[in-house]
């Protein structure tokens, strides 16, 4: 099976590329369409996989039919007197560089169109609107490669604009919005019955590849929506005035960092690697609301550089429409941990039997690539694993346990559903003990899908604690294997990162500045 993702993203080239001057003269933009900006900025494309496309109904009867959370959490083991298993042997997830090639020119025709009725009712003629597309110039192309090459500088990702003779490689095709056109998906603007612009399609990715085990994932671009949108709606979505030079800068800029996301999911991220800080819960924008979760969400919301990290999309933290030509987005720490992990995380299988699998992270050297923020600078230390697991029968349960100091900050993300080298998929539910079996939470859903995450759980005290995988039993016609959503493989992906308190020197220097502070205060 071969899925799509599909990101309705604002991104921004980085500022370590040079890119022309902003310009200040104004030109007229002629296209006859309304753009409904309310509409955009909140326009979203999640999970397009295939089957996924169904699953709405599907997660409506769940939402009918899970009332009482509490009650729903009937599957606690006695857990306190069960003996930890032996851990599994391990292997690395390494399979060397990934190249990825910019292809500027495949799916690049001039121009491309838009057809719908004539009536916003659906009603009259067929109207088709002819578009013309940006031509990047040599420098354009070179602008961007250079920002996908800071964006993923840490990692072993190569980038080239020339294509390969041969081998393994993913292709981004710019200015692919027509059909047939690159992976099949055309991304660009879309245009509903009489001529209003109601969403954007940025990129469409092939995969949400975890690991990076298909090395020829591919994704669709498209930026021409900053030529499309009039003069006033320029300026006010990104306050530059609408000159033919700034178009091209804002294509550009979108071009760069649009291709740095869509690639992040063929490696395997996903919008809520944009989540930060680490440890701060979920962004502080409101967005995603707390009521997408299965249960609600009722912990913090202090993620407020969320908007800063480029796997961020209005429907995972509320990125504005405008951001997308006026940031510097990087890659945060989680994202940085999985494409750490990509390269030299160990991945272990589930032991059959009895009692709970003893599971031990292994440390990853994850590079900082916070650019500004709190943890910009600091010396972050994660260990993660992936557990390949299955759940065999509907009233089945997989223990695993962990440990680790007070102040551990542990994310479990539990793939199935949106894994696209996953064919028999479940509906996965997690749910954390402490070490004498005691409930502390769980979830079902996460905001995008029925995978469930647990994120930012920190330990409160040092020691061992148990986490549990299950299914939500019910059927579904749209399970590809055998239409029963409670049965089916999954990867349990586990990290602990410690964020380590400022030395004695640290300690010194701070309270040097504070002094110095204070002083100034009283001058």
């Amino acid at each position: 099976m071969k899925s799509t993702f599909l990101s309705s993203i604002a991104i921004a080239l980085v500022a370590s590329v040079s890119i022309p001057a902003l310009a200040s003269a104004s030109v007229v933009n002629s296209t006859d369409l309304i753009i409904d900006l309310d509409t955009i900025n909140q326009h979203v494309h999640g999970p397009a996989c295939s089957h996924n496309n169904a699953l709405s109904s599907a997660l409506e009867q769940k939402h009918q039919a899970i009332s009482g959370n509490a009650a729903y959490v009937a599957m606690a083991p006695a857990i306190a007197a069960v003996a930890p298993g032996v851990p599994a042997s391990t292997g690395a997830s390494s399979q060397g560089t990934q190249l990825v090639f910019l292809d500027f020119d495949s799916a690049t025709t001039g121009t491309y169109t838009r057809t719908y009725k004539e009536n916003a009712d659906g009603t009259g003629a067929d109207v088709t609107q002819v578009f013309q597309e940006h031509i990047y110039t040599a420098p354009e192309r070179a602008a961007v490669m250079a920002s996908m090459q800071n964006d993923y500088g840490h990692f072993d990702i190569a980038f080239t604009t020339e294509k390969p003779a041969g081998g393994e490689y993913s292709t981004l095709f710019f200015n692919a919005n027509m059909p047939g056109e690159g992976n099949g998906v055309e991304a660009g603007i879309r245009v509903a019955d009489g001529g209003r612009v109601t969403g954007i399609l940025w990129g469409a990715a092939d995969n949400i590849d975890f690991r990076n085990l298909n090395r020829t994932d591919n994704a669709n671009l498209d930026a021409n929506f900053w030529d499309v949108i009039s003069d006033s709606g320029f300026t006010t979505v990104t306050g530059l005035a609408a000159t033919e030079e700034n178009r091209a800068i804002a294509i550009t800029r979108q071009t760069a960092q649009t291709g740095s996301h869509e690639l992040g999911h063929d490696l395997g991220l996903r919008h809520h690697e944009a989540w930060g800080p680490l440890g701060t819960g979920l962004p502080t924008t409101g967005v995603p609301a707390d009521g997408q979760f299965i249960p609600v969400y009722t912990g913090p919301r202090g993620a407020d550089e969320t908007t800063r990290h480029l796997m961020v999309s209005g429907a995972s933290g509320g990125s504005s429409l405008g951001g997308s030509v006026t940031q510097d987005r990087f890659f945060g720490l989680r994202s940085a941990t999985k494409l750490t992990f990509n390269e030299e995380g160990r991945v272990i299988q589930e032991q059959a039997g009895p009692g709970a699998q003893f599971v031990e992270l292994v440390n990853l050297d994850v590079p900082n690539t916070v650019e500004n923020g709190r943890d910009k600078n600091n010396r972050i230390r994660v260990a993660a694993i992936s557990i390949e697991g299955r759940i065999s029968e509907s009233d089945e349960t997989d223990l695993y346990m962990f440990e680790g100091n007070k102040g551990d900050i542990f994310n479990f993300e539990l793939t199935s559903f949106v894994n696209s080298n996953n064919l028999d998929y479940m509906d996965g539910i997690l749910a954390i003990f402490d070490d004498l079996g005691n409930f502390l939470t769980y979830n079902d859903d996460d905001f995008e899908g029925v995978d469930s995450f647990l994120f930012d759980f920190v330990l409160e005290y040092t020691g061992r604690f148990f986490v549990q995988v299950s299914s939500y039993n019910f059927l579904h016609p749209i399970d590809t294997v055998d239409g029963d959503f409670s049965i089916g493989n999954y990867q349990l992906y586990a990290t602990r990162t410690t964020i380590p308190a400022p030395g004695i020197f640290g300690l010194m220097i701070l309270g040097l500045v504070a002094m110095g502070r204070r002083k100034s205060l009283l001058k």
